[in-house]
């Protein structure tokens, strides 16, 4: 008898909706993924520099390394930045030296040949172990 009172009680608190209505749920994402990035600049104040990498929404933020970007980044971030470092400068050196820093580690990142001299060097670096961990987490 309880467990019909208990039954009846469960119905007549829930709403029975038909499947042809339309129903909209408000729903919160509980990750959001930042917006991608759609372009970069070198700040430079005084002798520090900086790498300012814009957003599809308008904000920016400035990294004043790649590791501290390799902390807030995910891997399309990164490709994203290579693709965009890539299409200012091609495969030619960029003459500035926080831009021709970014190149190169963006292009030993993504380009790699185990000939490369610089490429043997960073296997035996922390700064790869560190970036080829960052990458493989995401």
């Amino acid at each position: 008898m309880e467990d019909d009172k208990e039954t009846t009680e469960l119905q007549s608190m829930m709403e029975v909706i038909p499947d042809e209505e339309e129903v909209a749920v408000d729903a919160i994402p509980l990750a959001t993924k930042p917006p991608s990035i759609v372009d970069w600049k070198i700040i430079k104040e005084g002798k520090i520099g900086y790498y300012q990498i814009i957003r599809a929404d308008g904000n920016s933020k400035r990294y004043s390394s790649l590791i501290q970007m390799l902390k807030s980044f995910e891997r399309d971030d990164l490709e994203t930045l290579w693709k965009l470092v890539k299409a200012e400068h091609g495969y030619t050196r960029p003459e500035e030296g926080y831009e021709r820093v970014l190149w190169g580690d963006l292009k030993t990142m993504f380009e790699h040949n185990i000939e490369d001299t610089m490429w043997r060097n960073l296997l035996r670096n922390k700064l790869l172990k560190h970036m080829t961990k960052q990458l493989k987490k995401q």
